[in-house]
């Protein structure tokens, strides 16, 4: 894929809407039943890749689930799932691995269709800073490198899950965000920049202007120079992060929005409790 944002989107056959339909589609890395003297007998299946992880965290998670009522955290919730959908290229590049209780996690590889996983992160990423009309303001953080797709679980249920260092590096690079007066921030190991361009990654969006035609926006995104942090687990890691150094005025945050449904349901008599 094209770094600009104008490039085609296309939904390739090799691209999966679930972990799940890509293990069952795919020739697996390791299918095998293990009879573990200490544990019991359990099936291990799963298939080795190349990825590149988005870890998009809920802001404040905790401030929210205190302040919030449940029914609007889970309001509040579902309003964060439904606003990451809205990006075209989530749908055609990157499997959505699992929504946590306090973020989302996208998977990129060239298995799903991606010529450039990081490249694609990067523009899911920036579409978030762009569009975050309803100030959800999420920590992101982006990693690459092997991961393992596989089930997990009992004979009664089994569920698909991501292991490897690139989900953690991509968590911690989320919370590894600097605070200062920027509206979103994208953070990445920096040896995955490479000799990038800003420009050439974060190409300038065109609008039509009623008198002057297509018109392109202003550079908003500025690149950072590499900083060092102590990375759990690994030490010293260099890190670089992408800003967007325009604060938009949302009309309504999500936070007040999900209050207000609430209100609506229960004026409208929907909220039945069952006690």
């Amino acid at each position: 894929m094209a770094a600009g944002v104008n490039s085609t989107i296309v939904k390739t056959p090799f691209s999966y809407n679930t972990i799940t339909d890509f293990l069952i589609s795919q020739p697996l890395t390791i299918d095998v039943e293990i009879d573990d003297q200490y544990s019991g007998c359990f099936s291990v299946k799963g298939i080795e890749l190349e990825a590149t992880v988005l870890y998009a965290g809920i802001s404040d998670f905790a401030r929210l689930s205190v302040e919030l009522s449940p029914a609007e955290m889970l309001i509040y919730l579902n309003m964060f799932l439904v606003w990451m959908r809205e990006s075209s290229l989530i749908e055609s590049f990157c499997v959505l691995e699992r929504f946590l209780d306090n973020a989302l996690v996208l998977l990129f590889s060239k298995r799903f269709g991606s010529e450039d996983p990081f490249l694609d992160a990067l523009q899911v990423a920036r579409w978030m800073g762009d569009h975050d009309a309803m100030k959800f303001c999420p920590d992101i953080g982006i990693a690459s490198g092997t991961v393992m797709a596989g089930f997990t679980g009992t004979p009664k249920e089994y569920s698909t899950s991501v292991f490897g260092s690139p989900l953690i590096l991509a968590a911690g690079c989320a919370r590894l965000n600097p605070k200062g007066n920027v509206a979103s921030m994208i953070t990445f190991p920096a040896e995955e920049w490479r000799d990038l361009s800003l420009e050439e990654v974060f190409q300038p969006i065109e609008y039509d202007h009623p008198e002057k035609g297509k018109v392109k926006q202003p550079q908003t995104w500025i690149l950072g120079d590499p900083r060092e942090v102590e990375f759990p687990g690994t030490g010293k890691l260099a890190l670089r992060d992408i800003a967007n150094v325009i604060h938009s005025m949302p009309s309504i945050s999500a936070e007040t929005k999900a209050r207000e449904w609430v209100q609506l349901i229960r004026a409208k008599g929907f909220y039945k409790k069952n006690d």
